[in-house]
């Protein structure tokens, strides 16, 4: 028994969760070379970082490596750009093609800052705050 729901609007909903890793930036290969930018956040379907708009578009496809605390963490990936917010200077990327090594890497790093602020929610929590 097959069968799909759709609801209105579930084109803007959020496909993964969200979070902001500490350390890490996204070496983005642009017209004047390499430049590394801290990544705003990231989730196993994409990420989104901060430059000027100018030099981007939606649909474009950008080349990039994910450095953790300056160090390779994930490379030569690709990501498309979804969504650019003029004002902020916000980049929005949906990852392209990873391979499945890669993915499980990625989905690692995020459950593991999920844990990380579950625990301190509920150390908040226990110590009244």
């Amino acid at each position: 028994m097959d069968f799909d729901i759709k609801m209105d609007g579930d084109d803007k909903l959020r496909q993964a969760f969200r979070t902001r890793v500490p350390g890490l930036d996204v070496r983005v290969v642009t017209q004047n070379g390499p430049r590394e930018f801290p990544v705003s956040d990231i989730s196993a379907s994409g990420f989104a970082f901060s430059d000027s708009p100018r030099g981007y578009s939606p649909g474009m496809v950008l080349s990039f490596d994910l450095l953790l605390s300056k160090r390779l963490f994930l490379g030569d990936l690709k990501a498309k750009v979804m969504r650019i917010i003029g004002e902020k200077g916000i980049i929005g990327c949906t990852f392209m093609e990873m391979e499945r090594r890669q993915e499980i890497k990625l989905d690692k790093l995020v459950l593991e800052v999920q844990k990380r602020l579950i625990e301190l929610r509920k150390a908040k929590r226990e110590a009244g705050g």
